[in-house]
């Protein structure tokens, strides 16, 4: 946004021209009236860049909008947020905030390496945001959360020359708020939504358990069925109990569980792979001898 550069930074003596603020009505509520707009870390990291900014009491001033409810509405997609703010004048500010979306490259990276870890399938299948995501993105060699200014574009209709205004922060921290309550939608300003993500793991999921060739392991087949009247009769077990010892044999893969699950998320999968052939043959030479 290009500010008009020829006023008086009046910011840099801690005050501005006089103006009073219209009261907004129906604005978006801030649920955190004291401290930080952000309890978990993905929040926290996406108000990390905003701070980063160097705009003085602005940042001050923007806390004090949301909390105030000066925001009358934001509306998220892919890559772009957009909002009304009341201030000193009575049209509300048009304010914008754009960012640079994820190449649909680097999201395949990103969705393939995420498949390959189990915990994290599954955790982003239930609808959860792992601790761990940014490691998953990492790996790939893409970032999750814009780590510099020059990753947003972000606009204001107010006359302030100043660029993130106080109106600019104001949505940004309730966007904080907004990602406490639902991770993803730092997905969608990404370039993707949380349907696409979920599906997309869900396909790769689906492809990598119907392979027999790499050492996945086969489904066993569902048992058959037993009648009600078949149950009642073997409730007590039979009169006499038969022993039968276990007949435990070597896998034709080692590691089957590794292979299928993926690999750990933690650097301990060559002791893994040692550790299932060595309890392979313990207990092989102590049954079956």
């Amino acid at each position: 946004m290009a500010k008009s550069k020829d006023k008086q930074d009046f910011d840099a003596f801690g005050y501005f021209p006089s103006s009073r603020t219209i009261k907004a009505e129906g604005g978006i509520q801030s649920r955190n009236q004291r401290g930080s707009f952000a309890a978990n870390w993905w929040a926290k990291r996406w108000l990390a860049v905003l701070e980063d900014y160097d705009i003085g009491s602005r940042l001050q001033r923007g806390r004090s909008y949301a909390r105030r409810g000066q925001v009358l509405n934001i509306d998220i997609t892919a890559s772009q947020i957009k909002a009304r703010v009341q201030g000193s004048q009575r049209k509300p500010y048009q304010v914008t905030i754009q960012v640079k979306a994820i190449t649909d490259a680097d999201w395949e990276k990103v969705l393939d390496a995420a498949s390959q870890q189990a915990i994290f399938a599954a955790e982003l299948l239930d609808g959860t945001m792992p601790q761990e995501i940014e490691t998953v993105f990492n790996t790939a060699e893409v970032s999750l959360f814009p780590t510099h200014y020059d990753d947003l574009s972000t606009e204001c209709s107010c006359p302030d020359y100043s660029n993130p205004c106080k109106h600019i922060a104001a949505v940004y921290y309730l966007l904080g708020e907004q990602f406490d309550q639902d991770p993803f939608v730092i997905f969608t300003l990404r370039g993707r939504t949380r349907e696409q993500v979920i599906e997309a793991l869900r396909q790769r999921r689906t492809a990598a358990a119907g392979k027999s060739d790499d050492g996945d392991i086969a489904v066993a087949s569902a048992p058959a069925a037993v009648s009600l009247t078949q149950q009642i009769a073997n409730f007590w077990g039979e009169e006499s109990f038969h022993w039968t010892p276990a007949q435990i044999t070597v896998p034709e893969m080692d590691a089957g569980v590794l292979r299928r699950l993926g690999a750990p998320p933690y650097d301990v999968k060559k002791g893994l792979e040692l550790l299932y052939p060595a309890m392979t043959t313990h207990v092989d030479s102590k049954i079956n001898r």
